[in-house]
């Protein structure tokens, strides 16, 4: 009898079956060890915005504020009620000949040369806003260092149209995953408002025509800077940087990092209980406040909103960026950068208490190495 060379029916199906379980077995561990290149590649991108906001204190013996807001002292938009540095009227839609833009660089691109792009810092006209035609090229540079390689919303097909509303799109910023704390204070005004305990900061009351600069007890503020001297609480202790996610639609400012507004490049009030960002990645139905969020509702439902982890709060009679807290696509927690330049994980379920106070550099209570 002649012998057959080749596999049976059987041993064939006993190798595909080998190979399935080798499969089954090998992914998880190829996308963990992808997800923890991310991580690292993340905390990296932190650990050089730190750096850079040293070398930067170094050189001017301040930190960059949030944000620079020019033109007349006030905020006539504001019917006494609202300082300078919330309301972003080209995202409103106003018309640019009777309200022009009057917000200028923030924070990011003033530390551009510290981060390996002073090339792309020399093309900034510091004359005009970021929305000026003169600055399309930087606030449209997407950069690696400044996204979150967990975070695919950051890709360069998504980047935010802050002149959605308006029916046009020529006013175009790249995203980004990192925020400047601006402190996780309530909204009200300390020291002008009755029974305003832990709010934040004005120069003068007179908000529609004297007011100058906000700023709360966090890293920077609007038109306001702080020195390390600022950081009472001790360095090693107060958040200077953290994550955001970027926009999950064109009309969603959301981590967008030339963008000197809460919510686009900044936290805040984001560590109380009743402003509703009280904590990383949190849902309530009352975060975030950010211009847009009206626009952003008529293509995501709540539950959609709800379960993409990026809700958001419709402020009335006229939306404003105020409130936003930390948020990332890392399980279970966010990366924030502490005032020495050290990078740590913090947990989802991070004590509130401590959550709050590691937001505020004059801080009195010590939490150690809770966090």
């Amino acid at each position: 009898m002649k012998r057959r060379n080749g596999f049976s029916l059987i041993e064939l199906l006993v190798v595909i079956a080998v190979i399935g379980i080798i499969i089954a077995l090998a992914v998880p561990a190829i996308q963990a060890s992808r997800q923890a290149a991310r991580r690292t590649q993340c905390q990296n991108n932190l650990r050089q915005i730190g750096l850079a906001l040293h070398n930067y204190h170094d050189q001017f013996q301040s930190l960059p504020p949030l944000s620079i807001w020019g033109g007349t002292p006030g905020e006539p938009l504001g019917r006494g009620e609202l300082p300078i540095g919330v309301i972003d009227r080209i995202a409103l839609g106003l018309a640019p000949g009777t309200e022009p833009s009057r917000l200028h660089a923030n924070w990011l691109i003033m530390l551009l040369p510290s981060i390996d792009q002073g090339v792309l810092y020399g093309k900034y006209n510091f004359d005009v806003p970021v929305s000026h035609a003169d600055n399309a090229t930087v606030r449209m540079s997407g950069l690696s260092v400044l996204k979150c390689p967990s975070d695919s919303n950051s890709a360069p097909g998504n980047r935010y149209q802050r002149d959605y509303v308006a029916g046009t799109s020529a006013n175009l910023y790249a995203r980004g995953n990192y925020a400047m704390n601006f402190g996780p204070d309530r909204a009200c005004l300390t020291g002008y408002q009755p029974d305003c305990d832990n709010g934040i900061f004005v120069d003068d009351p007179d908000l529609i025509n004297k007011n100058t600069s906000l700023w709360g007890s966090g890293a920077g503020g609007i038109n306001k800077s702080f020195s390390f001297k600022d950081f009472t609480a001790g360095q090693s202790n107060v958040v200077m940087v953290e994550e955001v996610r970027a926009g999950i639609h064109p009309v969603d400012p959301r981590g967008t990092w030339a963008l000197g507004f809460v919510g686009a490049s900044a936290t805040a009030r984001h560590g109380i209980v009743d402003e509703g960002d009280y904590g990383p990645n949190k849902r309530p139905p009352g975060s975030d406040d950010i211009v847009g969020c009206a626009e952003l509702k008529k293509h995501f439902s709540e539950e959609e909103l709800f379960a993409q982890g990026m809700t958001c709060h419709v402020e009335t009679p006229t939306e404003i960026n105020s409130q936003a807290t930390s948020r990332s696509m890392h399980a279970g927690g966010v990366y924030v950068l502490m005032g020495d330049a050290s990078v740590h994980f913090i947990s989802d379920a991070v004590n509130i208490d401590v959550w709050y106070n590691m937001h505020k550099r004059d801080a009195t209570e010590s939490f150690g190495s809770q966090f």
